[in-house]
């Protein structure tokens, strides 16, 4: 029994996948990734001020202040 333990074992560690690259370029890849999303990101900056309507054409009436009712003395 232990020869067969053994011997999937041996096979075992045959069957194990190298890295295709070395464990430090994953990193560098992921971390490349993250400056490229960083920089679209950044590149839509300001983008809903510069689409908005300007403030003078802009009229609702859902806004308008509502003044609370006088007492009378």
């Amino acid at each position: 029994m232990s020869d067969r333990v053994l011997l999937v074992a041996r096979t075992a560690e045959e069957a194990a996948h190298e890295l295709p690259m070395p464990a430090i370029a994953f990193f560098f890849v992921a971390f490349g990734l993250f400056l490229v999303a960083l920089a679209i990101t950044w590149s839509f900056r300001n983008t809903a001020y510069k689409l908005q309507a300007p403030r003078g054409a802009q009229t609702d009436v859902h806004h308008e202040a509502i003044e609370p009712p006088q007492a009378h003395h």
